[in-house]
């Protein structure tokens, strides 16, 4: 039975960017859609969440309670003074508190604002040419959303709105791959976070349907919107090329630098597998007799784990490191939303897994708003998988920082445990607590957003031992803020027998 989660011998977990929409809700062009008041909105997500996410039932006790409870109180009274259309604030605000990347609030690719309030600004006039004289000359100076961008065939001017107040930055078309976008429209405005890195985006999708995003940029390359990568074109340090694919952002790529085979990944969007798993096919031979390779998850959003199966005999050894995060016992929460995700989502393959997964239906019918486990004594034991490691590269580092989450935090588990490679950088988002997402309407009415949450708990024993809130800690910590050439630095750590694992 194909169960999403991290069942014994089967890792697959999906991150936002993956999820389609609630199937209850048609996708079509953007248009008005019923909304219901803020403090309503903010109470059914409240509920939502007690009733559908495990990270409550586990980790919501005692001291945490009372904080979760004054929190909620304090954000229904503002939501009462709120405007609906910005209601979205509010909504996340709460979200926030739970620091769990895979819970989030879904927005409907199908809403637009009728009122006109969300509409994009005026249009704004530029020269590309005068502008990259303009990025040449102030390198030094600009903030490092400043530059030229693509979203796949769509290239955009990010500049500096000199006629807002608030120090925003602007993202007007240069080039348009889609239909109702003109070179001078304006995509995007983005506000820098004051008590947090990134910018606070307002972006409208390709359909014009608004959105509220966190942006975030990661290598000094991508500006993760979370879901969505934009690439940056111009202005790029040296030591930065050719970490990004420039057609598509999601991409790997595949460069020598110095000793190493660099390989850049940025997605496990399953949409971008087939460029990995070309680029190791051409490259085989290279990879196996290479000193040093250098896997790049810096800013990785996720997606589905086994994208980088082809990358695993070039990790793994025969001897193991003991595992820091050891992956048993995974259980699930039963609701009447859960049941509905798991008849929908669990796909039995043979009449063995059919009664599997009726037992397992059975456990969540008759143990309502509790934790079960996800397979029982009569499932057959599963066989590990089994990845047989190549004979080289010599020395494999796997670079990380506070954005690689979810699907990618897989792979570095897997470094962890290999006595050839290293995990060098920041500590992960920590998103493998609880995974495999699910999306729910929250309101019968509301038609804007729904819950986005973790379906699958990696064990009933969390917090202990959990990673949400701090996440997957490296080998070797190293703040990439102060690193000119962050490729190089990790080359030169690789040619040092101080980061052997140990």
């Amino acid at each position: 039975m194909r169960m999403p989660g991290l069942t014994p011998g089967v890792t697959i977990v999906m991150s936002v960017m993956a999820l389609a929409a609630p199937t209850i809700e048609a996708q079509g062009p953007a248009k008005p859609l019923p909304t219901a008041p803020c403090s309503q909105n903010v109470d059914s997500l409240a509920h939502r969440i007690q009733l559908d996410y495990a990270g409550f039932l586990l980790e919501v006790t005692a001291a945490r309670r009372k904080q979760f409870d004054d929190t909620l109180a304090a954000l229904h009274a503002a939501a009462e003074r709120t405007p609906d259309r910005a209601c979205y604030s509010i909504l996340d605000a709460l979200i926030t508190w739970f620091h769990d990347p895979h819970l989030f609030v879904y927005q409907n690719d199908a809403f637009v604002d009728s009122s006109g309030a969300m509409r994009p600004p005026p249009r704004h006039d530029l020269d590309e040419s005068r502008f990259r004289e303009y990025l040449a000359a102030h390198q030094k100076q600009l903030d490092p959303i400043e530059g030229i961008w693509y979203d796949g065939g769509m290239r955009m001017v990010i500049a500096r709105d000199t006629g807002a107040r608030n120090n925003s930055f602007i993202a007007v078309v240069l080039e348009s791959d889609t239909a109702g976008w003109d070179p001078g429209d304006v995509r995007a405005r983005f506000t820098p976070r004051r008590n947090a890195d990134g910018y606070d985006g307002q972006v409208w999708n390709k359909n014009h349907a608004y959105k509220q995003l966190t942006a975030i940029i990661h290598k000094r390359l991508m500006l993760r919107l979370s879901p969505g990568i934009w690439g940056k074109e111009f202005p790029i340090l040296a030591a930065d090329r050719g970490l990004l694919n420039r057609t598509d952002a999601h991409r790997a790529t595949l460069q020598i630098r110095g000793h190493a085979v660099v390989i850049s990944i940025p997605s496990h969007d399953p949409a971008a597998r087939s460029t990995l798993d070309t680029l190791l096919m051409m490259n085989d031979s290279l990879i196996r007799h290479a000193e040093h390779l250098i896997i790049d998850l810096r800013g990785n959003e996720g997606g589905s784990a086994g994208v980088t199966d082809g990358l695993l005999p070039f990790i793994v050894t025969d001897s193991e490191r003991p595992s820091r995060y050891p992956l048993r016992g995974s259980v699930i929460l039963s609701s009447p939303d859960q049941i509905r995700y798991v008849s929908r989502a669990f796909v039995p393959s043979t009449a063995d897994d059919s009664a599997s997964l009726k037992r397992l239906l059975a456990r969540m019918t008759d143990n309502p708003g509790k934790l079960v486990p996800l397979a029982d004594l009569l499932d057959p034991p599963s066989t590990p998988r089994k990845i047989t490691p190549v004979n080289g590269p010599k020395r494999v580092a796997v670079m990380t920082d506070r954005g690689t989450v979810s699907a990618s935090e897989v792979l570095v588990l897997d470094a962890l445990k290999s006595t050839r490679a290293i995990v060098i950088g920041e500590p992960t988002e920590g998103a493998l607590d609880y995974q495999s997402t699910s999306i729910v309407w929250f309101t019968p009415l509301e038609r804007r957003w729904g819950l986005g949450y973790p379906t699958v708990t990696r064990n009933a024993e969390l917090p202990k031992n959990g990673m949400r809130g701090v996440g997957i800690l490296p080998d070797v910590r190293v703040d990439w803020n102060n690193i000119a050439d962050p490729i190089g630095h990790v080359d030169s750590l690789l040619s040092s027998r101080r980061t052997a694992p140990r």
